[in-house]
């Protein structure tokens, strides 16, 4: 997940609270000043491979491996597979992420649902009979005989895969001291914008509760559109029919959805359907409303260019095409800003921004 805006509107800080949501209120985790579940790493200019989060061999005092603050926090989660863990990636665009981050984005694309419902990857550091390999364990898991055991077992042995509970977010400041996103980061993340302020918001009151949190809400149960695609057919054929004319107007252009995106909105459209408050809105808002959001996080935060790549007529087609997808699941009008007539659409405003960009001579998502 990517937290993306201007400095200061508490990026970081939701992410601590999230961590710190996920345990009783009054508990002593609830009441520490950075709960159990919770680890922030600050990113720094000069990373440029994996080293520094995930670790290296050092052959300095005989051969041993040093451990990232990455892959410690991950053996914490695995250890505690009914907690969610967050790791905050602080100013994660200091550095280029697909550099120093390069394992983490290659391994997530491995997940796979299996029959008993836990959800597996390849392993970030596979097995090796080595010394490195065994330094590397013996300081994971110090006083866990039988964790350490499995994991040095040769056949059938356990794996330093990624837990289905470790929640990987980075929080992104846009100005001109960093690294612009490629699309294979883009492509494996989901982007939320933390632009708008309130300057008297949190005045009154110190906090604002996020309320009891857990595996149910946070950790995923699917990874794959087929995954849900039964269950969920109606559904899921609204939101294809949806990508697919997305894609008419995306045609010919880097920018088209494919299957890894296709997957990713109809899982999130699917997670959206609890929130169906049936007495107000009905079914047909709730995917409206979830089409909107993911299509401004996943499809419209991959579009950049000058006149050439990003025409101004490019961008009006697809706001109309967006609009017209979006009034035929639910009937709007939609538009850039809330009224008592129109629902606000955060992808029609989102293009507003980047037409308004344009004119410079060149647009994208970010600021």
């Amino acid at each position: 997940l990517l937290l993306a805006g201007i400095s200061g509107t508490g990026k970081s800080r939701i992410v601590r609270e999230l961590a710190r949501a996920c345990w009783d209120e009054g508990s002593e985790e609830y009441k520490a000043q950075k709960p159990s579940n919770f680890e922030m790493v600050q990113v720094k200019p000069n990373w440029h491979d994996t080293s520094e989060l995930i670790g290296y061999v050092s052959r300095i005092d005989g051969v041993h491996y040093v451990v990232g603050p990455f892959l410690k926090f991950m053996v914490k989660a695995i250890q505690n597979p009914d907690i969610p863990y967050f790791l905050c990636l602080d100013e994660m665009n200091l550095a280029p992420v697909e550099q120093y981050f390069a394992e983490y984005l290659s391994v997530i694309e491995s997940r796979k649902l299996q029959e008993d419902g836990s959800i597996t990857t390849d392993p970030i550091i596979d097995y090796s009979n080595t010394h490195e390999y065994q330094s590397l364990i013996m300081q994971l898991f110090p006083d866990d005989d039988e964790m350490r055991d499995a994991y040095l077992t040769e056949d059938g042995g356990l794996r330093l895969s990624i837990p289905q509970n470790l929640i990987v977010v980075g929080t992104v400041n846009m100005d001109e001291t960093t690294f612009s996103f490629s699309r294979k980061v883009l492509d494996r993340a989901m982007t939320i914008e933390m632009n708008e302020v309130n300057l008297y918001g949190g005045l009154e009151k110190r906090y604002e509760k996020i309320g009891k949190l857990s595996n149910v809400e946070l950790v995923a149960n699917a990874v794959e559109g087929v995954d849900v695609y039964n269950n969920y057919k109606d559904v899921c054929d609204t939101v294809i029919d949806y990508l697919e004319k997305v894609n008419t107007t995306l045609q010919a252009t880097p920018f088209k959805i494919a299957y890894r995106t296709r997957n990713e909105v109809l899982l999130y459209v699917v997670n959206n359907l609890p929130y169906d408050n049936k007495e107000e809105v009905g079914d047909e808002y709730v995917v409206a409303r979830a089409l909107d959001e993911i299509t401004n996080m996943k499809i419209l935060s991959r579009i950049e260019g000058d006149e050439t790549k990003v025409s101004s007529k490019f961008l009006e087609e697809l706001e109309t095409t967006i609009n017209n997808g979006l009034s035929s699941i639910f009937e709007g009008p939609w538009g850039i800003e809330e009224t008592d007539e129109t629902y606000k659409s955060v992808s029609l405003a989102k293009i507003d921004e980047m037409k308004e960009r344009l004119k410079s001579g060149y647009t994208s998502f970010w600021i």
